[in-house]
């Protein structure tokens, strides 16, 4: 079974532009119900600190960053604040991360609090993640139970964003049934390397040796598929290979493409025909992925992804269990549905890029983009 590429998280990217002060201004930084300066030496015997001292009769004050210094940010995002602060000791000074909707209303707030020593300690970590894209991320520090003559410093403030690492690969499932690497530059025969001989047929004008995803992956080309104009397809015929049966089931490949359908759907990958017993992979005009299995105990489908036609490479793995559909995408799950399919044995062939064979009742969903390394494993 072929995996995406590992992928780990992202290394933390300082996201405040002066979390340091060590330019000697609190550029970049407000105050609210405060004054703001800068103290030398800062935490650790750095240059500078911010001061930040009560400038009215409030009971709270605080230090914050200006303008927001995460907006746009995607749904999911991990970001995560620390700092290090000086304070009169028994007052309680937090750490806040604040979530905005578009039109400026609070979403979240999480915050992390210290009991001051009057001594340089930590704050944090404060950890927030976002529930909405397209939301912005303020940063605070903030002591309540203000007096007058009230001051704390604050140096080395941090926030960050990492993208968590992708979720457990999918469950693996053994028996390489088929293995079409499409790595030929010539010839109207697509090769299966898994050594059952589900060699393919290319019709119509598929082209070969165009880019493929590269890089690690070690593939070097790919096919590229002309759309409802061209009307090409790779036929496998069917074989008993080929045919899962009472098997899991994992069918995996990586496209590229700009285009989508604009009714209907691209057949990416397929083997059978409804009402009859089929495995097959869909592109759709929504931008998502959709894997279906038909089986001797039902039919249902998996589903997901978003901004899949953006002229990248996707690895797609489509798993079927004894219980369950998965859909991953670039290694992570997109689609789950609990649901038991039963025996899937199609009967037909195997076709990638389109329902079926030019000229015929079943020749249309015309896939136009291009297709690496399908594989199909049973076990």
């Amino acid at each position: 079974m072929a995996l995406a590429p590992a992928t780990v998280a992202s290394a933390d990217a300082q996201l405040l532009p002066n979390g340091t002060f060590d330019g000697g201004t609190t550029s970049g930084w407000k105050g609210s119900n405060a004054s703001l300066s800068v103290v030398s030496p800062g935490f650790g015997g750095t240059n500078y600190a911010a001061k930040v001292k009560l400038s009215n009769t409030s009971k709270s004050y605080a230090i914050y960053a200006s303008p927001k210094p995460v907006t746009n940010v995607a749904q999911g995002a991990q970001l995560q604040g620390t700092g290090e602060m000086l304070g009169t000791s028994g007052r309680s000074l937090c750490l806040m991360l604040q979530e905005y909707a578009s039109g400026g209303s609070l979403v979240q707030t999480q915050k992390q609090c210290v009991t001051a020593t009057g001594a340089w300690q930590p704050i944090g970590p404060t950890n927030l993640t976002v529930k909405t894209s397209g939301d912005s991320v303020g940063f605070r520090i903030r002591q309540t139970g203000a007096v007058a003559g009230d001051s704390f410093q604050a140096d080395s403030l941090a926030l960050t964003e990492s993208s968590p690492p992708p979720p457990p690969p999918p469950p693996t499932v053994t028996g390489n049934a088929a293995n079409w690497p499409m790595q030929e530059t010539s010839g109207t025969t697509m090769y299966d390397i898994s050594g059952n001989g589900s060699n393919g047929t290319l019709v119509g004008p598929v082209q070969v040796g165009q880019p493929g995803p590269g890089g690690t992956t070690g593939l070097t080309y790919a096919y590229s598929f002309g759309g409802s104009t061209a009307k090409s397809t790779v036929d496998v015929p069917n074989n008993a290979t080929l045919v899962a049966g009472t098997a899991n089931i994992d069918i995996s490949f990586w496209f590229n493409t700009t285009n989508l359908p604009g009714s209907g759907d691209y057949d990416l990958v397929r083997m059978g025909d409804y009402p009859y017993q089929e495995y097959k992979i869909e592109l759709y005009p929504q931008n998502d992925i959709e894997c279906t299995f038909h089986g001797s105990s039902g039919s249902n489908f998996a589903s997901g992804g978003s901004n899949l036609a953006n002229g990248q490479w996707h690895f797609v793995q489509c798993v079927k269990t004894s219980t369950q559909i998965q859909l991953w995408i670039d290694g992570t799950e997109v689609g789950v549905t609990n649901t038991v399919i039963g025996s899937v044995s199609p009967t037909q062939d195997a076709f990638l890029g389109a329902h079926g064979l030019p000229g015929t009742s079943s020749g249309y969903d015309w896939y136009q983009g291009e297709l690496s390394d399908v594989e199909f494993s049973f076990g």
